[in-house]
C-alpha cells in the first residue's frame, strides 16, 4: 500500500473510534513503524511492504480500543529524551518536566552531587538530570518489579548504568541508603485520592498502573513515610522536589514538613496549577 493511501486508511479507522487527535496519531504510527520521519510522510508516497502494513494496522487497531499511544508505541518523549514505556509503568508526564528543570536550578552541569528518584517509575526524572548534569550520581527506587525493568531498560539505553543504581523498596524507612548521604531527593509518588480514580480518563484508568496513581485515602500516604524517613537520608542543608496534586493537598504537604523541612519554592504548572513543592532540611 502507499504512503498516502495507508495514512488515509489509519486516520479513518482512528477517526471512526473517536480517537483523540486521529491524524497525529496515524502518522506517529507509520513513522514509528516504517521508519519514515514524520515531516517526510506529507509528501513520500513509496509503497510500504505488506508485513509493516500489517504492524501498522495493529498498532492501529490498539489505539482505537483506547490502548494510550505511548503503550502502543512504547515509547514516550521527556525532557527532549525518548524513554520505553508499556503496560506495568506509568507514562511521563510534560509537567513533571519542570520537576527536573528546578533541580537543575539548585544543582546544575558541573555541581558534582548524589540524590535518589522515589517511584522513579519508568527511570525518566533520574535520567533526565543525569543527561542534563554529567556530575550527578544517584539511586532511582520503586516498589514495582515492571516499574524497574523499563527503568532498567532506559538506564541501559542512555549508558547511565554506572551512575545510577536500581533498588526494589515498598518502604522508605527500610531503604538501604547510607545516612547523611544525599543532596537531594526527587519524587513523584501516587498522589490522587483512591475515591477520585474512578473519575480519570478512560485511557488512563483502564491502562496505566494504578500502584502508580493511588495514594490512599486523601493521597498523602507516601508524603508521610517520606517526611519520616528522608531528613536521615539527607545531608544538612540536603533538598526535596515532590509532585503533587495541587489545592489544598498541597497546603497540607506545606504544614506537613514543617518539624524537619523548610519549605524553598511552590512551583506551577503549564495551566497554572501548584505542582511542585520544594523544600530544605533544616
Amino acid at each position: 500500500m502507499k504512503v498516502q493511501a495507508l495514512r488515509r486508511r489509519v486516520c479513518a479507522l482512528l477517526s471512526d473510534a473517536e480517537s483523540a487527535r486521529p491524524a497525529y496519531a496515524a502518522d506517529l504510527i507509520i513513522s514509528h513503524r516504517s521508519g519514515i520521519s514524520r515531516a517526510e510522510l506529507i509528501y513520500r508516497d513509496d509503497d510500504i511492504p505488506a508485513d509493516i502494513c500489517c504492524g501498522i494496522f495493529s498498532a492501529a487497531a490498539k489505539r482505537a480500543k483506547g490502548v494510550p499511544l505511548s503503550y502502543v508505541l512504547h515509547e514516550a518523549e521527556f525532557y527532549g529524551y525518548v524513554f520505553k514505556v508499556g503496560r506495568g509503568v506509568l507514562i511521563p508526564r510534560p509537567e513533571t518536566e519542570l520537576l527536573v528543570e528546578e533541580a537543575l536550578k539548585y544543582f546544575p552541569a558541573g555541581h558534582t552531587a548524589r540524590f535518589a528518584d522515589w517511584c522513579t517509575g519508568s527511570g525518566c526524572i533520574a535520567a533526565a538530570l543525569l543527561m542534563e548534569n554529567p556530575s550527578l550520581s544517584g539511586i532511582a527506587v520503586d516498589k514495582s518489579r515492571q516499574a524497574l525493568r523499563w527503568a532498567g531498560i532506559n538506564v541501559r539505553r542512555l549508558d547511565l548504568a554506572g551512575r545510577l543504581e536500581l533498588i526494589r523498596n515498598d518502604e522508605p524507612g527500610d531503604a538501604p541508603v547510607e545516612e547523611g548521604s544525599l543532596d537531594f531527593i526527587t519524587a513523584n509518588p501516587p498522589y490522587i485520592p483512591a475515591g477520585e480514580i474512578g473519575g480519570l480518563m478512560s485511557e488512563v484508568r483502564s491502562y496505566e498502573p494504578h500502584a502508580a496513581l493511588d495514594g490512599g485515602c486523601d493521597g498523602l500516604f507516601l508524603y508521610r513515610k517520606f517526611f519520616a524517613a528522608f531528613p536521615r537520608f539527607l545531608k544538612s542543608g540536603g533538598m526535596m522536589f515532590f509532585e503533587c496534586a495541587g489545592g489544598s493537598q498541597a497546603e497540607v504537604l506545606s504544614e506537613m514538613g514543617k518539624e524537619s523541612f523548610e519549605l524553598e519554592d511552590r512551583i506551577t504548572d503549564y495551566n497554572g496549577k501548584l505542582r511542585h513543592l520544594v523544600w530544605r532540611r533544616r
